[in-house]
């Protein structure tokens, strides 16, 4: 049985981060190899950086965005407070519950010497190549020998463009990667242009899609969540006129609202456009509410993957502007393209309020599903 370490986030209370670990694991599992989540703690003083230009920048943005993360949770709001406590609570009980086999290592030496002892070691999807990430020692594969294999699946760039002071080092990182993809067309375009085109990043489906509707069901069975017809609203951002929108459209439709309270954001109406506001809650029932929805209203890159996966019928709304640096739409815009749901990227209630015929999405997903288990089980070496 082969040996895989899973370099895969989460560690984050966030909904889309911990089912896309699990699915993660579940999936690589499910072709019969036995595998272990990488938890590594960098050296106290001496992060092992390489030494380059960019090291500067790395050091700067890295600072400046623990200064935005502390600032985007410093709220008094009692609600979101009580929500951000409760969740991490539930996560916890979820990475118990859920995810096995987590190896704790500190220090380079150490990490070198667990990664010489896998078959392959693999990251996995999120958000894992934001500009910088080759600074770091795992993430980079600087730890894994040439004996081991190393794999990327579905691993994402979280950005529209890439700094040029990280190019050398980035190059460097991906260069290492024996089979290489990512989950937007978008990043495997920045790969390839960083890299002079001398590299190639397939494009694969989000591991959640890898299981399928009906498995989701044995896996999280189903449990209804709310008496009352309703729609569901998971929106990370802050943006006002989206909730609104979510709030006229059940109106229109005589639908409660049913919203979940960020934890990555508020605004003052979180408490006012919502008949229901769902706090704390655990992945597994995160899945549940989608199931049960009328239709969800989501700005979440997740909150799409689950509502068609489990065919429910969605709008979503753009949370980045489009000349933003981090701007993150791309990856919600391939796969709607993918499969042929562009119209339900909207700014407003539309006027046509159509159902999705879940029977040409489904066709379609379940061909690139067939692709993406192909090209993990050809980097996992598994006939």
């Amino acid at each position: 049985m082969k040996r895989v370490g899973l370099l895969i986030a989460y560690k984050n209370p966030n909904y889309g981060t911990m089912l896309q670990a699990f699915a993660t694991q579940y999936i690589v599992e499910s072709l019969g190899c036995e595998t272990e989540i990488i938890d590594y703690t960098a050296d106290r003083f001496n992060k092992h950086y390489p030494l380059d230009l960019g090291l500067f920048r790395f050091l700067i943005d890295a600072y400046q965005e623990k200064k935005k993360k502390a600032a985007r949770t410093k709220f008094n709001d009692a609600t979101f407070q009580n929500n951000i406590a409760k969740r991490k609570t539930s996560y916890v009980e979820f990475i118990h519950r859920r995810l096995h086999n987590i190896k704790e290592v500190s220090g380079f030496s150490n990490l070198c010497k667990l990664g010489s002892e896998y078959d392959a070691v693999l990251i996995g999807s999120d958000q894992k190549w934001h500009p910088g990430f080759s600074f770091g020692v795992d993430s980079s594969f600087r730890f894994v020998p040439k004996s081991v294999r190393t794999i990327s699946y579905a691993t994402s760039l979280g950005v529209s463009e890439y700094p040029k002071s990280y190019w050398r080092t980035s190059r460097k990182a991906w260069s290492r990667i024996d089979y290489l993809s990512v989950r937007e067309k978008t990043g495997a375009d920045i790969i390839s242009k960083v890299c002079d085109n001398n590299i190639h990043a397939e494009v694969v489906v989000d591991p959640t899609y890898l299981i399928s509707c009906e498995d989701w069901k044995k896996i999280f069975p189903v449990e209804k969540k709310f008496e009352d017809k309703y729609i569901f609203c998971y929106f990370l951002g802050n943006d006002e006129e989206s909730k609104k929108c979510a709030r006229r459209y059940a109106n229109l439709k005589g639908l409660k609202l049913v919203s979940v309270v960020s934890n990555e954001s508020y605004s003052e109406i979180d408490q006012e456009y919502a008949d229901f506001l769902m706090t704390g809650e655990s992945p597994d029932s995160f899945v549940n509410w989608i199931r049960g929805a009328e239709c969800v209203f989501t700005d979440s890159f997740h909150g799409v993957c689950f509502s068609i996966n489990l065919n429910r019928n969605f709008y979503v709304m753009k949370r980045f502007a489009e000349n933003s640096p981090i701007n993150q739409n791309s990856r919600i815009e391939n796969i709607l393209s993918l499969l042929e749901l562009k119209d339900r990227l909207i700014c407003s209630v539309p006027e046509d309020i159509n159902m999705i015929d879940y029977k040409v999405v489904n066709k379609t997903l379940e061909k690139l599903r067939s692709e993406s288990h192909q090209f993990l089980k050809q980097a996992l070496d598994i006939d």
